[in-house]
């Protein structure tokens, strides 16, 4: 059975920016799909379709994970 896609947001520590696509790399070797890396302000963006949780997301050098909401234009 297939799991539900997960959408994503990382943010990576702060000295650890240096280091994003590494921590990015890490991720994509867990099952994810990485969407974007935005070295400048720290933040990674992607999904998975492994039944991972946000929390085993948060691997060494994120800081934080939530969940990407959709935003629509009015």
């Amino acid at each position: 059975m297939k799991g539900e896609q997960l959408h994503f947001i990382a943010s990576v520590e702060e000295d650890r920016v240096n280091d994003i696509r590494s921590i990015a790399a890490k991720l994509e070797a867990m099952g994810c799909a990485i969407e974007s890396v935005f070295a400048f302000s720290g933040i990674i963006t992607g999904s998975t379709i492994k039944k991972l949780s946000l929390k085993q997301l948060k691997i060494d050098g994120i800081k934080h994970v939530e969940k990407a909401k959709e935003v629509r234009a009015i």
